[in-house]
């Protein structure tokens, strides 16, 4: 076998290698946004794609190799997770930057690895040479792949709403920069093609700065991807507040005039413990004067002068009270049965807005979820230990919960999965206030929902 036979086997070597590598990277970066087989066969698919291209007997220029290599990936990806559509192509999109801008970059030190390897002046012997060609080819592979590695590892980090369903003119607004991108690394590579076949020099052998303008173009494009990732994670962030903002204004508002009704009650009782006496005696006078008809008759019309609402709970303070006692109407009219063990603390600073949030979102959610199952059930309690408060609340369920795997919490079960799924990141925002947390766990056919709340003396 000839020297240079030998030195193109190792060139082909070094690629397949390379692209191994590169498909171990491209699974673990698939690995974050879908399951972990669908990340092992789309990590498999551009492997065997990007090895067939390479190995095909008719050359073939590295942008359409790899754009055919991404979009086996992406077409991949879809298959095994037909969800998240926007998502999928963003991140084929992204990987191919990376993937992109890892190979740009390592050109750039791969001269003057060549250099003191096995192109260093001096270097007569074919032997070594060929050696040092075999360290220069693992070296720029080690460089290229840390890259890619690192340019992944800043991604997960920035890009934390993994799961988050993107919008179709979402992916538009952040596809932009980078088929800008894109586009100029195209035109890049074309010239230096035009420049090849006409003069039959690489570019950048008559000019060195080229490499050096193009692994700073890759830099740039890497700060771009990151910048339009967290612009997007922030713009994302923003919205979710303003949703969990707006909930919790419209749930405060709620409470707040079911509060006003509740204490014009009990204003109103005080002023009959006033009035009572005036009616006792009035009463007394009716009976000891022989007059029992008329008694019977002013009793009746007091009676029918203060209607009383029925409040058939008491929690020991009015927000509770009314949001039981609504809760309860609400479970009754579903069929539900409802049992209830809650009692608002004695002591302690707690805000008890907060206390009817928590409770109004997590009987909300009992009551949708029990209305679905078979012998629909609710029951809610309330304990302290100390300075812990707990509530908790269990439901009949039928189905089986699916949980989220950045948050932990369930998936909302609407439709409209954008505009809801708030109320429990609300409840656990108003219990992480008072250094606690919520919980939901399944023992079978039943939810068990429980918040913690530390109350300060």
């Amino acid at each position: 076998m000839g020297m240079e036979r030998m030195w193109d086997i190792a060139s082909m070597m070094s690629a397949i290698v390379g692209l191994f590598i590169s498909s171990v990277l491209v699974l673990k970066f698939y690995s974050q946004y879908v399951k972990k087989i669908a990340a092992v066969i789309t990590g498999a698919v551009f492997f065997a794609v990007m090895s067939i291209l390479y190995l095909m007997p008719f050359s073939m220029s590295g942008v359409v190799a790899y754009i055919v290599g991404i979009t086996a990936v992406c077409i991949s990806s879809l298959i095994f997770e037909r969800r998240n559509i926007p998502q999928k192509i963003f991140l084929s999109m992204t990987i191919y930057l990376f993937l992109w801008i890892s190979q740009v970059i390592a050109a750039l030190p791969w001269i003057l690895i060549s250099k003191v390897t096995y192109a260093r002046p001096g270097m007569n012997d074919v032997g070594k040479q060929f050696v040092w060609f075999l360290v220069a080819l693992a070296l720029r592979l080690v460089i290229e792949n840390m890259l890619l590695f690192l340019e992944i590892l800043i991604s997960e980090k920035i890009y934390v709403r993994k799961n988050e369903r993107m919008e179709c003119k979402e992916l538009i607004l952040l596809a932009s920069p980078y088929i800008a991108i894109t586009a100029g690394y195209w035109i890049c590579s074309f010239l230096s093609d035009v420049y090849v076949k006409e003069t039959g020099i690489y570019l950048w052998n008559n000019y060195p700065i080229y490499d050096g303008i193009r692994a700073l173009f890759g830099a740039i494009a890497f700060l771009a991807a990151i910048a339009v990732m967290y612009s997007y994670q922030r713009v994302k962030q923003s919205q979710e507040d303003l949703l969990q903002n707006a909930l919790v204004s419209k749930q405060v508002e709620e409470l707040s005039d079911h509060v006003h009704t509740i204490e014009n009650l009990y204003a109103d009782i005080r002023g009959i413990r006033h009035d009572i006496n005036n009616h006792i005696m009035v009463l007394g006078n009716l009976l000891e004067n022989g007059d029992a008809e008329e008694a019977v008759t002013y009793l009746n019309e007091w009676q029918n002068g203060f209607p009383m609402p029925e409040i058939n709970a008491k929690t020991g303070n009015p927000v509770t009270d009314i949001v039981i006692a609504e809760k309860i109407r609400e479970a009754e009219e579903a069929g539900i049965e409802f049992i209830q063990n809650f009692h608002y603390p004695s002591s302690g600073r707690v805000e008890s807005i907060d206390i009817g949030v928590v409770l109004n979102n997590a009987l909300s959610n009992a009551i949708r979820a029990a209305s679905e199952s078979d012998n629909p059930s609710i029951e809610v309690k309330s304990w302290r230990n100390n300075n812990a408060y707990l509530i908790q609340v269990k439901n009949s369920f039928s189905g089986e919960l699916t949980l989220d795997s950045q948050t932990w919490l369930p998936e909302t079960s609407k439709d409209d999965k954008e505009s809801h799924g708030y109320g429990l990141m609300n409840m656990k925002r108003i219990t992480e206030k008072y250094y606690g947390t919520i919980q939901l766990e399944q023992d079978g056919d039943v939810v068990v929902f429980t918040a913690m709340i530390m109350i300060p003396e």
